[in-house]
């Protein structure tokens, strides 16, 4: 009686198999594959409610079968039909928990809906991959999954569409309980909403500079005007009620910019508390200036205006390395063994063009191989050989490499240029101190290639018992 059943069973099977292989070839004949395909994928999520695995599978791959028929007469790829059959596979292993053979129907999809080159197929596959990472316990990359799908839906659109799309996103997601998506898409939209405002109060303060620029040159035209037709005295009391409400302008700024400098400096002394905030305060506030600095500078013609600018940009870039480094400076930097003769040799190759003239480029290392970081390495040794040709009008720079232990090396930087006074020498290591004037540098350097040496397991220093000019010694251990 049983094994009757399951003759039956594997007869049913059977006939419902060859009836989907006629319905897929009876629509393959006709000008709509794509039909062809979608009622198939229709009959492979059938089977599936039916836990007929084996049938749902079978149907996908005579589906494939179709499909490379068709190309190798037509030359057509079927990119975006082969991508609704990846797309079903992905949704039947999501169903049996198989996380490998998911990814490898997502890299699939993501191959077809690139080669593709359709916009659509890019949203769905990144829709799609959030709902992998999501079904199997990676809620950060499915964040991040949901986000990019939502960016390039909203691309192109206006702000009330966007907003609209968002809020109806949000609706959705809340009402299937999709915690994941409906996180991403409050995070997405305060951010959308912060960049939006940020937008408006960009063009409201160009709008008035603009006014006040105008208003600046209808002043400057009056005041031109006045000065060459010799006015009557009363226009003359006029123009001196305007200075001085210039003046009375100027000292309710001075006040305001001393109010702001105190609420700064206190700010700044909470901020020393917390290291990560302080980095936080230092990073926003860069943000926000460069772009006035760059402004600043497209449009100011005065070269001395500029190298102000500049000077205060350096300034800030400056301290924002220095508190970056300052923070990860127990994360020591990634090592790989490299060549310290080719390093140095290439090192004084890109200084050399700064070296004056009758400044003799010299370097002496040994062919031998040390485990160290190269970009971080190469960062501070440049440091030290442009100090070294601003100072050294004559004579020789000079790069070299002992090798001290089997894993310590020192790096020397020497020349023989002015020298530094004893007195200054227990100073150039530390940040922050008194510049007066900062064109001709921020004296941050040092403070930065210390750091940086730290990090790369070694010390920086400056040899006092060299006096014919000043010699920078770099010790490195090798971890």
């Amino acid at each position: 009686m049983h094994k009757a059943n399951f003759i039956k069973m594997k007869k049913t099977a059977f006939l419902t198999l060859l009836f989907s292989c006629l319905l897929l070839t009876a629509h393959a004949q006709s000008p709509n594959l794509a039909n062809a395909v979608r009622q198939g994928i229709k009959q492979s999520i059938q089977y599936t409610e039916s836990s007929n695995w084996n049938e749902a599978f079978t149907t996908c791959r005579n589906l494939d079968q179709m499909l490379l028929n068709d190309t190798q007469t037509s030359n057509n790829p079927h990119y975006d039909l082969h991508y609704l059959i990846s797309k079903e596979r992905l949704r039947m292993y999501n169903r049996i928990r198989r996380p490998e053979s998911s990814k490898q129907q997502l890299d699939l999809m993501n191959n077809y809906a690139t080669q593709s080159n359709a916009d659509s197929l890019i949203i769905d596959y990144l829709y799609c991959k959030a709902q992998y990472y999501q079904i199997f316990g990676q809620p950060a990359q499915s964040l991040e999954c949901y986000k990019q799908w939502f960016s390039q839906q909203a691309k192109g659109q206006d702000e009330a569409a966007v907003d609209k799309q968002y809020k109806d996103i949000l609706a959705q997601a809340k009402a299937e309980g999709n915690t994941t998506l409906s996180l991403s898409m409050q995070t997405l939209y305060k951010h959308w909403k912060d960049s939006i405002q940020t937008a408006k109060d960009a063009f409201e303060y160009n709008s008035l500079k603009l006014k006040f620029a105008d208003a600046q040159k209808s002043l400057d035209e009056k005041q031109s005007t006045i000065t060459r037709n010799k006015v009557f005295l009363g226009i003359l009391g006029v123009v001196a009620i305007v200075l001085a409400a210039g003046v009375i302008f100027l000292v309710f700024s001075l006040l305001r910019y001393i109010v702001k400098n105190k609420k700064l400096k206190s700010s700044l002394d909470i901020a020393n508390n917390n290291n990560e905030m302080k980095s936080q305060f230092i990073s926003h506030i860069t943000d926000q200036v460069e772009p006035m600095l760059n402004d600043i500078i497209s449009k100011s013609k005065n070269s001395d205006i500029n190298a102000d600018v500049n000077a205060l940009r350096t300034l800030f870039h400056d301290v924002q390395t220095y508190s970056a480094l300052e923070k990860s400076r127990e994360e020591q930097y990634p090592s790989e063994k490299m060549d310290v003769s080719a390093f140095c040799e290439q090192i004084m190759e890109e200084a050399k063009p700064f070296f004056k003239d009758g400044v003799e480029p010299v370097v002496n290392a040994p062919k031998v191989f040390i485990s160290t970081n190269g970009d971080a390495l190469k960062q501070i040794l440049q440091h030290l050989l442009m100090n070294a040709a601003y100072f050294t009008t004559e004579g020789k720079i000079t790069l070299e490499f002992k090798k001290r232990s089997a894993h310590t090396g020192q790096f020397m930087v020497t020349d023989n240029g002015c020298g530094i006074k004893q007195e200054l020498r227990g100073e150039l290591f530390k940040p922050f101190r008194a510049v007066e004037d900062l064109r001709e540098g921020d004296k941050m350097g040092l403070p930065i290639c210390s750091l940086i040496a730290y990090k790369l397991n070694g010390v920086i220093h400056i040899d006092d018992e060299f006096k014919k000019g000043t010699r920078f010694i770099l010790e490195l251990h090798e971890r």
